[in-house]
């Protein structure tokens, strides 16, 4: 059972269409999976929820901090 789980959990993550939080700044170089993580501390502006496909073509890569 956990197996299924973990892949779907991947094949939910790898298709592109998950839930991802950028900053809403031209200089932001990255989506986060997690609302709290501490790579959007730094953040002035505003936080956006979008998903993942949407940041790839934003130009953004995952963050460091994201495990």
């Amino acid at each position: 059972m956990k197996f299924i789980l973990a892949l779907a959990l991947a094949c939910y993550f790898s298709s592109g269409d998950g839930v991802v939080y950028i900053c809403d700044s031209s200089l932001s170089v990255a989506y986060h999976f997690k609302r709290d993580c501490r790579g959007l501390n730094n953040c002035k502006h505003e936080v956006i929820k979008t998903n993942q496909a949407d940041a790839e073509k934003l130009g953004l890569k995952i963050c460091g901090w994201e495990d």
